[in-house]
């Protein structure tokens, strides 16, 4: 049974100025070690990025999570198998909330921008 759908589309450059005015800052506020680790090896990890800002957006959108739910943007990490398909991971209090489902990703980007949608299933 569908327990919610989330969407995001990010402009790219938003996330690239906000990592040239603020750096590692901003990264690690909202990207786990091994998303950052991941992105930084591309020449440009902007698009890389930008997925992973719009798929953490998506995921609090299908989750139904208010302003009030205690997640960090480090609480979900978004990893690509050997195969090139994107899987969430999470962590603490969002686990907790999330842990009998299952959560399906689907991502994409082009010059500009990047989008992903999520599927929660219970």
């Amino acid at each position: 049974m569908v327990f919610g759908i989330g969407t995001d589309i990010v402009e790219i450059e938003r996330i690239k100025k906000s990592h040239l005015e603020y750096g590692d800052k901003f990264l690690k506020r909202i990207f786990t070690q091994e998303e950052i680790d991941y992105c930084l090896k591309k020449e440009n990890p902007y698009p890389s990025l930008a997925v992973r800002f719009a798929s953490k957006e998506a995921l609090v959108k299908a989750a139904h999570l208010g302003r009030n739910h205690t997640h960090t943007w480090t609480d979900v990490s978004v990893e690509v198998n050997p195969e090139g398909i994107p899987h969430v991971f999470l962590f603490n209090e969002l686990k907790k909330h999330l842990q009998s489902t299952r959560i399906h990703l689907s991502v994409s980007h082009s010059h500009s921008y990047a989008t992903a949608v999520v599927i929660i299933e219970k």
